[in-house]
């Protein structure tokens, strides 16, 4: 039986997370949970990237609140972490903007996985 080797990817969510839910931490498992299953992607982590103050919209918490509260809900995950690049740029950042810096932004992950990323 010849073994195929799984895509290795990480998982990147952008948003205001204001706050983050249980549901945006779900969101991470079911997507790992079927992407695993179809045989062909090793999810290797995943990366929770809240918006910058420069969003605008009407009563988001500070960024550095948001940071924090999303570093808290992850203190116990093994696999997800929170990544600050996008919610310091001064101003909105598109997601593809926030793809385009991901060497950087999966630092972190990489730390954890460093033989398989």
């Amino acid at each position: 039986m010849m073994v195929t080797r799984r895509v290795p990817l990480v998982l990147l969510a952008c948003g205001s997370f204001n706050p983050i839910t249980n549901q945006h931490m779900r969101l991470f498992e079911l997507a790992r949970d079927h992407l695993h299953a179809t045989g062909q992607y090793q999810v290797m982590g995943g990366i929770v990237s809240p918006v910058s103050d420069g969003y605008g919209k009407q009563g988001l918490a500070l960024a550095k609140h948001r940071n924090a509260m999303a570093k808290l809900a992850l203190g116990t995950s093994s696999w997800v972490t929170v990544d600050e690049w996008e919610s310091q740029q001064p101003d909105w950042t598109e997601t593809v903007e926030t793809m385009r810096c991901f060497p950087t932004a999966k630092a972190p992950v990489r730390s954890r996985f460093p033989e398989q990323l």
